[in-house]
């Protein structure tokens, strides 16, 4: 079931544009920490299914080490300890998500196709990696979590993007509506993975918080 579970991980995060989108986001040449299968990409991978069954808390570095088959001394070579592996696998799905939807901002078409889209990736995203964004997501809500300063950058670069891909469309809007959009969906995201809605259920909120993105940001909303 892990090795399963890391496939359809894997197969999400090249489908995002691969671990070559992390290299251009942070402006890396040639082969990098997270390009291809080197030893830190394949700690993170086996990390997932870990962290996923077992909870931040519950999961041990000799879990990670056992599940990724690698060496104490090489598991300390990359990484500090278990937070710093969780920290790692954070913030390389909200690069790639992010760069994926840049790559959208020049195929989706209008405005409003563009929003309606981005809302559909959040969400097909989010539901296909599933235990692990839950995970990571509710992580992020403490404050006293290393991943609560990443959930504040994610939100503010996302902040960024949707005013620069509406930049000229629609009238500049206050940055705290764009995060309250994007705390909305968070929040969706979090209680369809929490009961395990069906995908009618699934559909039904891409719908809905696309509209509500429309509504609030859109040209129509003028």
């Amino acid at each position: 079931m892990e090795l399963a579970e890391q496939g359809a991980v894997r197969a999400v995060f090249e489908d995002l544009g691969g671990y070559g989108a992390v290299a251009r986001q942070q402006g890396v040449v040639g082969e990098g920490p997270l390009i291809g299968h080197l030893q830190r990409t394949n700690i993170q991978l086996a990390a997932i299914s870990v962290f996923a069954r077992k909870g931040v808390a519950e999961t041990t570095v000799n879990d990670l080490l056992a599940a990724a088959n690698v060496s104490r001394r090489t598991f300390y070579k990359y990484f500090q300890n278990k937070m710093e592996v969780l920290e790692g696998i954070y913030q390389t799905a909200v690069l790639l998500l992010l760069a994926r939807f840049r790559e959208m901002q020049c195929v989706a078409g209008s405005p409003d196709a563009w929003l309606g889209a981005m809302v559909g990736r959040f969400f097909d995203y989010h539901l296909a990696v599933g235990p692990i964004i839950r995970l990571m997501q509710e992580e992020a809500l403490r404050a006293d979590s290393p991943l609560a300063a990443h959930r504040q950058r994610a939100h503010l670069e996302m902040a960024r993007l949707l005013a620069e891909r509406l930049q000229g469309a629609t009238p500049p809007r206050d940055p705290l509506t764009y995060r309250a959009l994007l705390w909305a969906m968070e929040a969706a995201s979090l209680d369809l993975l929490g009961r395990a809605a069906s995908r009618a259920e699934i559909e039904h909120a891409k719908t809905v918080l696309g509209e509500l993105l429309v509504a609030a940001l859109g040209a129509r909303s003028t």
